[in-house]
């Protein structure tokens, strides 16, 4: 079923204050009890009506972040579709529009793109999947990064490959530098929303009519409630960065597990699974996560912009551009 609420109190806990950049809330604000009143919130509920309710702030949890960095959780949603809609292309599910001006989803030959990008409106090259990391050895070489620990000090480089598990806690700043290892960019908002859109502009990656199970978008709880077993104490930096959470079932999923949740130009993911940073020096990551895909717009067109690029927590990840 679509996402709507998710565990109500806790969502608007972990989302307070995600469409602005305001700088709110204090330490002494982290790990408060859940208002009652939140419990019946959905993905419907207007700015004023979230305005109006108590609001939890919770801290930035980068180390380098300012202390009055403002901080949200994300929410969760399974990489399994619902037994109603299985992630196998249910018949009815709608495919994504291939003929007259929609192009071959990105598998021109002649594309100026390595083989594991995409070329979008023969503008600009996009990862064709979410980005996962290597790190380099004190010896040079190069292996696979544990994707649920953040980057610390850790010399690390982006890679896109289908059925690796795509980097979460991972920080606009560090996501940036990863891509540059790589010889890449971040892409711009106008850059992602044109990968993800497709030259039709659908909400979705697949349309305009959202599917369940299509995408990684309707984890049933909160993650981070889930993992703990408490929504007290937790909104700190050391829990919401805590591997075990992206280790649970039904969260991050590998890249490209989700057939359907793929735009026209032949790009993986870009709705649910993780938040994606785009280029922003304010912060603003895209496209919602596995527990979260309606809070802050749907599909496509979900943008989050409470965040530092310092931020990093469970629900972020990333992927790269490139201009040839």
């Amino acid at each position: 079923m679509r996402w709507s609420t998710l565990a109500g109190a806790v969502v608007l806990v972990t989302l307070a204050g995600c469409g602005t950049r305001e700088i709110v809330g204090s330490d002494a604000d982290t790990g408060a009890d859940l208002p009652a009143d939140l419990a019946a919130s959905d993905a419907s509920t207007t700015d004023l009506e979230r305005e109006a309710r108590p609001e939890i702030d919770l801290p930035d949890v980068s180390a380098d972040a300012p202390a009055d960095a403002p901080s949200d959780g994300p929410a969760d949603t399974p990489a399994d579709a619902p037994a109603d809609a299985p992630a196998d292309a249910p018949a009815e599910v709608p495919e994504a529009d291939l003929s007259d001006d929609a192009p071959d989803p990105g598998l021109d030959a002649a594309a100026p793109c390595p083989p594991e990008m995409a070329w979008v409106a023969d503008s600009f090259c996009v990862d064709r999947w979410e980005a996962a990391l290597e790190e380099q050895g004190p010896d040079g070489t190069w292996s696979p990064a544990p994707p649920t620990l953040t980057v610390g000090g850790r010399i690390v480089r982006a890679v896109a490959i289908e059925g690796r598990l795509p980097q979460a806690y991972i920080s606009g700043l560090e996501a940036e530098a990863a891509c540059a290892a790589s010889g890449k960019r971040l892409c711009t908002s106008d850059e992602w929303l044109s990968a993800c859109r497709g030259p039709q502009e659908t909400t979705w990656p697949y349309g305009d009519e959202h599917v369940d199970g299509a995408c990684n978008d309707d984890y049933p709880g909160h993650p981070v409630v889930d993992y703990f077993g408490t929504s007290e104490g937790v909104w700190d930096a050391a829990h919401l960065n805590d591997p075990g959470i992206d280790q649970m079932p039904g969260t991050v999923a590998p890249a490209g597990a989700h057939p359907l949740c793929v735009s026209a130009w032949g790009v993986a993911d870009l709705h649910g699974n993780l938040h994606e940073w785009v280029a922003d020096e304010g912060g603003t990551f895209r496209g919602g996560f596995y527990a979260d895909g309606a809070i802050n717009g749907e599909g496509c067109l979900y943008v989050t912009t409470a965040h530092v690029n310092v931020y990093h927590d469970y629900s972020t990840g990333f992927r790269c551009c490139l201009t040839p």
